[in-house]
């Protein structure tokens, strides 16, 4: 019996090594190739990164979004300057990629990428555009390392660094520095809506810095990056069966697949622009797929506009899926100009024989101040007393502007006899719910003792309330038969004065 249990055990472990692939140049693309290639959202809980040994991979759910012809052709093709640059010692094969237009306001056309495929490995030395109408070549110093033949699980760990630099006077310069990371971490089955392979999982980490400056725009920006790059390969498919890349949040799936009849989801979006402080609406439009659509915002927000106040400018993610879980992600980008708001403070008492100061500071180039709606000073400062106002509360509004932003605040000043109010601390009340309909909550922190309580509306008459509680500092003031307007509310004690501003709806 123990010699049956060993026999079983080997004959297993011969299974497990005869389901192991090798990967060598001739499971690489040929010239004269076409093969489809799918796009797809990853599915929500698939984690692309498990693997093992005799792991199995069902992707077969993916359903795509877009799909392209990836061509392979003979360099000698393509246009002469990139000939010359990628002979034959340096690129045996050529893929068209298709428009290029990330760039605003410069033609990139006969875009190219070039392969070089050896019996030991498969290389990227470089790629190759027409800018403008001038053919420019974009040579690796060292080739990019994608593979390494024969592959297969026992292969070692492999790396290459690679750089290029173009300037182009008066337009543009580019470059990418990249150092690409390759093993392979697993094997086993896959499964996607093109078939079931038996396949050799790739690992590819990259560190990379690109630089972009267009002179055109007066504009250029580094982009440091990290991402992984999952490949799934299996024998005689030319490309990956099935490529997964994660750039932080972002998951791109590409696979290979039959021609696809359907009808991709379209999203339009116009960024926006707001001054610092402001609130903007943003939204998208979608056509496309198959309605109804639902909506998953960066925020978590899940409906088809959303309100956002971002302090700097941000870009906003949408992923929008139809009812056959086709989807497609897009981007709002909100534009924030630095905008520095004046605030006048809370709502206050003054004495009678005294007057109280504004100022507005230098970085506006208007400010104009208002009490009671009528327009009283465009100065930087401003001070009011009793003079034609008396004992009475007023409104005080400063509307102020700095470039394209404008913004406004204002406070009620409540003027008083003093006498043993001079003495008195002023104090902040919080009041909620503000507006209010019914009832009025007042927290006064337990600082009131014997709370006296008035309402005044903005004229200076008493309006009649009826306080209906008053218990550890908290006063709850019927308001129902208020008429609708503003108010100013005092609570006071004989050390403490405490006024706030509420409206009645």
């Amino acid at each position: 019996m123990k010699k049956a249990v060993v026999t079983f055990a080997g004959l297993m472990l011969s299974i497990a090594l005869q389901a192991q692939i090798t990967i060598t140049r001739d499971d690489m693309p040929n010239i004269g190739d076409t093969l489809r290639v799918s796009t797809s959202p990853i599915l929500f809980g698939q984690d692309p990164s498990l693997t093992g040994p005799g792991y199995t991979w069902d992707y077969s759910t993916l359903l795509p979004t877009d799909q392209t012809v990836e061509s392979y052709v003979n360099p000698n093709t393509t246009p002469f300057l990139y000939q010359i640059v990628f002979n034959m010692n340096v690129a045996n094969l050529a893929s068209p990629i298709e428009a290029i237009d990330f760039i605003p306001d410069i033609d990139i056309t006969d875009a190219y990428i070039f392969y070089k495929d050896n019996p030991t490995n498969y290389l990227r030395p470089g790629y190759a555009a027409t800018v403008m109408g001038i053919p420019i070549p974009m040579k690796f110093d060292i080739p990019e390392l994608l593979y390494t033949f024969p592959l297969t699980i026992e292969s070692p760990k492999d790396s290459s660094l690679s750089n290029y630099a173009l300037d182009i006077p008066n337009l543009a310069y580019f470059s990418i520095e990249r150092k690409r990371v390759n093993q392979v971490d697993g094997w086993g089955s896959l499964t996607t809506p093109f078939g079931s392979f038996d396949v050799l999982r790739v690992r590819s980490d990259f560190y990379e810095r690109d630089s972009l400056y267009v002179d055109s725009l007066q504009t250029g920006f580094p982009i440091i990056r990290y991402y992984t790059e999952y490949q799934w390969l299996g024998n005689n498919q030319g490309i990956p069966l099935l490529s997964i890349t994660v750039e932080g949040p972002m998951t791109t799936v590409r696979y290979r697949d039959i021609a696809q009849n359907f009808n991709p989801i379209v999203i339009f979006a116009e960024d926006a622009t707001i001054c610092q402080g402001d609130t903007a609406e943003i939204s998208v439009d979608v056509s496309g797929g198959f309605p109804p659509y639902s909506y998953v915002w960066s925020t978590g927000e899940q409906t088809s506009s959303i309100k956002v106040s971002p302090d700097e400018t941000t870009t906003y993610t949408v992923l929008v899926t139809d009812v056959q879980n086709g989807a497609m992600l897009g981007n709002v980008t909100v534009n924030v100009i630095p905008f520095e708001r004046l605030e006048l403070g809370p709502d206050t008492l003054v004495c009678a024989e005294t007057s109280i100061s504004f100022d507005a500071g230098t970085a506006y180039s208007q400010v104009r101040w208002f009490v009671n709606d009528v327009l009283i000073s465009q100065t930087q400062t401003f001070s009011l007393d009793t003079t034609g106002i008396g004992l009475s509360n007023v409104m005080v509004k400063v509307e102020y502007e700095q470039g394209e932003c404008s913004a406004s605040d204002e406070i009620s000043v409540g003027f008083y006899i003093c006498g043993s109010i001079a003495e008195q601390e002023i104090l902040r009340l919080k009041i909620y719910p503000n507006p209010v309909k019914d009832y009025l909550i007042v927290e006064t922190g337990g600082l009131f003792e014997t709370s006296e309580v008035s309402i005044q509306d903005m004229n200076g008459r008493p309006v009649k309330a009826d306080v209906t509680s008053s218990v550890n500092g908290q006063i709850i003031i019927n308001t129902s038969k208020i008429s609708a307007g503003s108010y100013i509310l005092k609570v006071s004690d004989n050390k403490r004065t405490g006024v706030a501003r509420f409206v009645r709806n």
